[in-house]
């Protein structure tokens, strides 16, 4: 009998764990406020048509597989494929790029080989920040800043870059030899603590929580309305059903869901605005099929658009 007994317990303890660590994720029952879309959409009401961003186009950089658990807790439906992404913003006065996606060596790092990865469109990517108008990042990991960070033209880009504090502080981590080139480090300091107009039909707010340097980018052009959400979400079924990444992650990956409550309700309030606004276009930096379908659909243009540089 004891030893049915620390049997029972020793699954028990298992089986807590195992809810704790890998199930648990779900999202608060409401988040109001959390989310201003309408401090957004305020921002560019007046922005006349033609002073719209054309066209939104994205560039697979990369790939890597992931099981289904470790990107949304709860989740056991196999095999996940994660791409690693930049966005370009056609606009009439000079494009935008938000993200860098990784280089060839971060992604041998992270996949232990295994990913698959585009020198044409890293390249694509490095020439579109050169000339671009301005270049943002939906946060600071190092899987959203290779292009800028390890850029071979860094003097160039810098007068473009518009990062926060927290995104600055984190470059040289990702930098060569740790040493963040010098136009980059001493560029001014972005503030997005509210929502501010970047250029006509787009407007950037802080929403830290992933990381400290976290911001939502909402974008608004002739025929769709964007919101590029970073890695609140890395799948859209964790806004889907409402349930986060699983708390092993932040174990295995330090820095990631520092404030984890924080992205749960974040999560909870781009779930109720994608049921409430169901035209709008969420764009989470890494679901591959979820982003293959929006350029299917007709909503990404794949590739890059890339002028001479400037």
């Amino acid at each position: 009998m004891k030893k049915l007994i620390g049997l029972l317990v020793v699954l028990a303890a298992l089986a807590g764990a195992a809810w704790y660590f890998v199930i648990d994720g779900e999202a608060p029952a409401s988040a109001p406020g959390v989310i201003d879309i309408a401090a957004m959409r305020a921002l560019v009401a007046n922005d006349a048509p033609e002073t719209l961003p054309s066209d939104v186009r994205i560039e697979f950089v990369g790939e890597s597989q992931a099981p289904s658990f470790a990107a949304e807790a709860g989740a056991f439906d196999g095999q996940r494929t994660f791409s690693y992404n930049s966005f370009q913003l056609v606009t009439p006065t000079g494009d935008i790029i938000i993200d860098g996606a990784v280089d060839r060596a971060t992604l041998d790092d992270m996949s232990r080989g295994e990913g698959s990865f585009s020198e044409d469109a890293y390249n694509r990517v490095i020439n579109a920040m050169s000339g671009a108008q301005s270049v943002l990042i939906t946060h600071e990991h190092l899987d959203h800043v290779m292009a800028i960070a390890r850029h071979p033209a860094p003097d160039l880009i810098a007068r473009r870059l518009q990062l926060t504090a927290p995104q600055l502080a984190a470059l040289p981590d990702h930098a060569p030899d740790g040493v963040l080139a010098p136009s980059i480090a001493r560029i001014s300091i972005a503030d997005f603590a509210t929502p501010q107009r970047i250029a006509p039909g787009i407007v950037a707010v802080a929403a830290p929580g992933h990381s400290a340097g976290t911001i939502l980018i909402y974008v608004r052009t002739p025929s769709r309305e964007y919101l590029f959400i970073g890695d609140i979400a890395w799948v859209m079924s964790s806004i889907e059903n409402t349930r986060g990444r699983p708390r092993f992650i932040s174990l295995m990956m330090p820095g990631v869901d520092p404030d984890r409550p924080a992205v749960l309700r974040q999560l909870r309030a781009l779930h109720d605005l994608a049921a409430a606004e169901p035209e709008l276009v969420i764009v989470p930096a890494h679901d591959d099929a979820y982003l293959r379908g929006l350029a299917a659909a007709g909503a990404l243009g794949e590739e890059f658009t890339v002028p001479a540089a400037q």
